[in-house]
């Protein structure tokens, strides 16, 4: 019996539709050096954050879900921090915000 779609087979899988993707995270959204570049949350999915070069000034902000706002001075450049940002406020160098395998 056919249906509307083909089932495909050996070397015509996608080994990421077969097994997954690999690693912790999938996807990345940056959020560039602008007067006041932000990042909303809106894309659901995201459980961390690195910090570029030049984005741990005093005018970058992290607001955490669930509460509280980290200063890009408490933290370090180039280091994956698994907390999940409601919002980012950038005014320096690039953040990079993780969406999580669920």
């Amino acid at each position: 019996m056919s249906g509307p779609y083909p089932i495909p087979s050996g070397s015509q899988i996608n080994q990421f539709e077969k097994r997954g993707i690999p690693g912790k995270f999938h996807s990345a959204i940056t959020v560039a050096t602008t007067a006041t570049a932000s990042f909303t949350g809106s894309d659901f999915g995201a459980g961390a954050f690195l910090l570029g070069n030049g984005a741990d000034n005093a005018n970058t902000k992290i607001f955490v879900h669930g509460g509280g706002i980290i200063a890009g001075t408490d933290l370090s450049t180039e280091r994956i921090y698994e907390i999940s940002p409601q919002k980012i406020q950038c005014t320096g160098g690039n953040i990079f915000v993780f969406k999580r395998q669920q």
